[in-house]
C-alpha cells in the first residue's frame, strides 16, 4: 500500500460549500467529493480518490472555515475511498454512486 500525506476534512467544520471540490476538479486532480450527511442539507466534503492527490494544498487554501488540513501519513488502497473518521473510529468510506 502507498503511504501519502493527504488532505483530511473536519466534518464538524465543513459547511458543505463544495469550494474545495470545485478547485480540485478545476485544477485536474479531482480528489474530493461531497456526500449527504444525515441532518445536514448540503452534505460534507471528503477524500474519495486519494491516489489522485498531488498535495498542492489548493483545497486547503480555498476552504472558508479551515475545515481541511494535512493529515499524517497513512496507508490507503488506490481506487478505494479513504476511511472516514467518526467518533475516533475509522469506518468504511462511502461508495460513490
Amino acid at each position: 500500500m502507498p503511504v501519502a500525506i493527504l488532505p483530511d476534512v473536519s466534518e464538524q467544520h465543513c459547511i458543505g460549500c463544495a469550494l474545495c471540490v470545485e478547485i480540485c476538479t478545476a485544477l485536474g486532480p479531482d480528489v474530493l467529493r461531497v456526500k449527504p450527511v444525515e441532518g445536514w442539507k448540503r452534505g460534507k466534503a471528503f477524500v474519495f480518490y486519494p491516489e489522485r492527490c498531488i498535495s498542492d494544498g489548493a483545497c486547503i487554501g480555498v476552504c472558508p472555515t479551515k475545515a481541511i488540513f494535512w493529515m499524517r501519513p497513512m496507508d490507503y488502497t488506490p481506487g478505494q475511498p479513504i476511511p472516514l473518521k467518526k467518533n475516533a473510529i475509522f469506518t468504511k468510506g462511502w461508495e460513490e454512486g
